[in-house]
């Protein structure tokens, strides 16, 4: 019974999630971006509840969510959308529109109207211009999300992009690394483009997922000499 009452209660918030979701889709029509934005991160939120999803983030740590920089974090789970959309609010480089335009019209545009980038990570042209974009970003707005690992099925540990370092250093940004986990995953499987609507269905009545931040530290490109050892020296935060 109980697991029949939380099926129906997730269930309406999904549908109120997509209802956001299709405003933002309107103001974006509309040319009222700033407003559709608004919309957007919303809808992600409360999609995010829909599936269990529930926030366990410490209010000091938190408060570094507002510093100027190039923001990272470990990629270990499908629910990293939310973390990005949800709780950082700032432009990222993103493959997710692969798994999602299929249950979400015109996903790529409510990205790119956000700011994120959209891109093929296995077109080395992509990916050269995913980089460009991330270059301009820091430039620019001076505040960005970048995943090192670039995936979820590759560990933090095993790949750490150098891109990091190198855009610290170019433009002179502090670089804000932080450590996420979830609880009561259960050892979940990741969905992929085929399963995504069984995942979501089992999302609605399944146990919830806690997200956890566990530690945020703060790297500034003037204490390094060599873009190697700051490399080097971010990496190894991810290490431990």
């Amino acid at each position: 019974m109980k697991k029949i009452i939380i099926f129906i209660l997730r269930t309406n918030i999904f549908i109120f999630s997509y209802f956001l979701y299709l405003l933002n889709l309107v103001f974006i029509y509309l040319n009222l971006k700033n407003i559709s934005k608004y919309f957007f991160i919303y809808a992600a939120y409360f999609c995010s509840l829909s599936l269990g999803l529930s926030y366990n983030l410490n209010n000091e740590l938190k408060s570094k969510l507002n510093e100027k920089g190039i923001h990272i974090s470990n990629h270990d789970h499908p629910f990293d959308i939310f973390i990005a959309q949800c709780i950082f609010r700032i432009p990222t480089i993103t493959t997710v529109d692969k798994h999602l335009n299929k249950i979400l019209p015109f996903f790529e545009n409510s990205l790119r109207n956000f700011g994120h980038f959209s891109f093929n990570h296995l077109s080395e042209k992509e990916r050269k211009t995913a980089y460009v974009f991330l270059k301009n970003i820091c430039h620019q707005q001076k505040s960005v999300l970048i995943y090192p690992s670039g995936s979820i099925y590759t560990s933090i540990k095993n790949r750490f992009s150098r891109s990091i370092s190198k855009l610290s250093k170019q433009n002179n940004l502090n670089v804000i690394a932080w450590r996420f986990y979830y609880e009561n995953k259960n050892g979940e499987k990741y969905f992929n483009e085929e399963d995504i609507l069984k995942f979501v269905l089992k999302r609605f009545s399944s146990n919830k997922i806690k997200v956890n931040l566990k530690e945020v530290k703060i790297f500034s490109p003037d204490d390094f000499t060599s873009e190697k050892k700051y490399h080097d020296k971010i990496r190894s935060f991810y290490n431990n």
